[in-house]
């Protein structure tokens, strides 16, 4: 790039302002879309600067190249990963801080996304506590681009003057075949390829692109407005829910190319162009600090999450004046005519940085194996008609005035119930049905589950009920599918392949014909006069098919250990109250029920007192997620589920 661009940095503080205050407020709501900016601007200038260097020497140095950006990414990032990883091993628990160490250590590979993306994360995930270098995603696909764009440029310069072409010209070409490429790879994959840069790729290409034929084009003020609009549109339009990168991403991509195009004067206001200087110390230092907040009592307060502001801000500025901006300015890396071969720096420091989160990792341990939780539940008492027995209001007490936390907790997440994770059971259809079925096969009754990933939920209950009373048990579940899949009375699916997968399981129960039907699913999604017509219509669809027809209520959601459960928390601060939300919609649901001759069995009996719901009963975890039971405390149930399940 030829020539100071004041704009650009003025660009790069909107983007990093938009991400910042995504992450601190949820607002606005397509906040995150600032690292799609940050796609295309880089790719502008990476592109710009080969090219340049191209036209004016005839050749590419790749070692200057990676040099620039080692001063440019290295040391800021290696500082925020140590930091964080010293900041997790004093506030987090050992298995998530050990996690964080393996987590900076792809991070450090340029491999975060890869890593992010094989665990399977979830970058909108509001039921496990995310990653406190997770937002490494987005500077590995960077890095990733940094790899191959310079070394496709260099080949592309020694083809050109093999055979006497414009180098711009052709790296033109291969630019358009990579954007088309990517971005419809993008559409197809969809948001599952969050992470992927191969579907991200077309976001630094388009910014290529124009630092390619930038030369060509005149530029137009009338640019500059509609990329501002454009942009500001896609943050408020865009939101989590949306599939990106694919279609929707190219609002943002584009808003940027063209506020780059027309460089609005406005972009060079001095403050914004200070916050656009230290944008990456910022984008670095504000996610551990948004994230390891969360650890911390009263770290998600409005006070809080100013103070984190405050201190993002601060620890942005204090390591780009006293570490990026001087190491960027210094010689460390650039060639020197008569320096010796292994004289660099950049080998023992990188070694030292790998030898320290490698001692990091040894230090936190491999994550041990949970303890399993100790258990301890009164003797069941027998239940009439159905009520829910009250059994367990001593232990939920308890769990209420619980002060310090039970043994094996480390690791909730792994306390998913087996039927979901290791039968694989919770996206039920033809080619398992068979698989997911359990109980005799010389059983003399058979029982059915339709429902969401609450019903599965209840599964190892349900299986202990249907052995105590002689059940072969059919489970017809699929995630994110609630039986209440029609709105408003019309045939308006939540999804098309939900409302295939209900129709599906209710051809499995006119099949079966068993001798009881259970549904259950979680709540939301919908009005409640459209959960009212559409748990009718599913009940409707049947309950004639059943012997009996049993509809559970979801369990009231409690605080989420993977969140809450802290070295400086408390079991107090997990405590949930029963939510007007499950008030409503429990009544909607029993009403439905009750109207078809089903049998509604409201559970919250088994998780509150009070209206208040804790974390913690009988030494179990009740939640692995805060939403799903755990496999503990869904086992625990049995004897509950069992008698409430009994013919009246």
């Amino acid at each position: 790039m030829k020539g100071f661009r004041p704009d650009i940095e003025g660009l790069r503080g909107i983007a990093v302002l938009l991400v910042v205050a995504d992450h601190l407020t949820g607002w606005p709501r397509g906040g995150f879309l600032g690292v799609d900016v940050f796609f295309v601007l880089s790719g502008f200038l990476i592109t710009g600067l080969l090219a340049d260097e191209g036209e004016r020497t005839g050749r590419i140095s790749l070692r200057r190249f990676y040099a620039r950006r080692a001063r440019r990414l290295l040391p800021v990032a290696v500082l925020v990963l140590i930091a964080t990883d010293v900041a997790g091993a004093l506030l987090l628990l050992p298995g998530r801080a050990h996690a964080t160490v393996v987590d900076s250590l792809w991070s450090l590979a340029s491999l975060a996304n890869v890593h992010f993306a094989r665990l399977g994360t979830d970058y909108f995930s509001q039921t496990r506590p995310p990653s406190a270098v997770q937002h490494y995603w987005s500077l590995s696909v960077e890095e990733q681009f940094y790899f191959v764009w310079p070394t496709l440029a260099l080949l592309v310069l020694a083809v050109a003057r093999r055979r006497q072409m414009a180098p711009r010209q052709l790296l033109l070409v291969l630019a358009v075949l990579v954007v088309a490429g990517s971005f419809a790879w993008s559409v197809v994959s969809g948001g599952s390829s969050y992470f992927s840069s191969p579907a991200r790729a077309w976001e630094l290409g388009v910014g290529a692109l124009l630092a390619l034929a930038r030369p060509a084009v005149r530029s137009r003020p009338a640019f500059a407005v509609a990329g501002g609009v454009t942009l500001l549109a896609s943050v408020f339009v865009i939101g989590p829910g949306t599939a990106v990168p694919g279609y929707a991403a190219a609002l943002p991509a584009l808003a940027t190319v063209a506020l780059l195009h027309g460089a609005p004067p406005a972009l060079g206001w001095r403050p914004l162009r200070y916050v656009g200087r230290i944008s990456y110390s910022l984008y670095l230092w504000h996610w551990p600090v948004v994230t390891l907040a969360a650890d911390v009592p009263g770290g998600t307060s409005v006070t809080g999450k100013v103070l984190c502001a405050l201190l993002a801000f601060a620890l942005s500025a204090a390591s780009y004046h006293l570490v990026e901006a001087p190491v960027r300015a210094s010689s460390w890396l650039s060639p020197r005519p008569h320096a010796r071969p292994g004289r660099s720096w950049a080998p023992a420091i990188s070694l030292t940085a790998v030898a320290a989160f490698a001692g990091a990792y040894v230090f936190t341990g491999p994550m041990p194996e949970p303890a399993p939780p100790q258990v301890r539940v009164q003797a069941s008492a027998p239940a009439d008609k159905g009520a829910v027995p009250r059994d367990l209001t001593p232990q939920i007490r308890a769990g209420l005035a619980l002060r310090t936390w039970p043994r094996g907790l480390d690791d909730v997440a792994s306390l998913v119930v087996p039927e979901w994770v290791d039968d694989k059971c919770l996206d039920v259809g033809p080619r398992n049905l068979e698989r997911c079925t359990y109980g005799p096969a010389d059983a003399t009754m058979s029982a059915a589950l339709m429902g969401d990933s609450v019903a599965i939920s209840w599964l190892p209950a349900l299986r202990q009920a249907a052995e105590d009373s002689g059940f072969r048990l059919h489970v017809l579940t699929r995630r994110q599918c609630p039986n209440a899949v029609i709105s408003g009375g019309t045939a308006k699916a939540v999804s098309a392949s939900c409302a295939d997968h209900q129709r599906w399981a209710a051809e499995q129960v006119q099949r079966l014909k068993p001798d009881l039907l259970v549904l259950s699913n979680r709540y939301g999604g919908a009005t409640p006069q459209q959960w009212a017509a559409g748990t009718a219509a599913a009940l409707a669809r049947v309950t004639g098919a059943a012997e009996r027809t049993v509809v559970l209520s979801a369990p009231p959601e409690t605080g989420n250990l993977q969140k809450c459960y802290t070295r400086l928390s408390r079991p107090t601060q997990c405590i949930a109250p029963i939510s007007r939300e499950y008030e409503v919609f429990t009544k909607v649901e029993r009403t439905a029920a009750e109207r078809v001759g089903a049998r509604f069995v409201d559970t919250r009996g088994w998780f509150c007192v009070g209206g208040r719901c804790p974390a913690i009963v009988a030494g179990a975890p009740v939640h692995f997620d805060g939403r799903h039971l755990s496999a503990p405390y869904s086992r625990l149930l049995g004897p509950y589920l069992s008698q409430a399940l009994r013919p009246t």
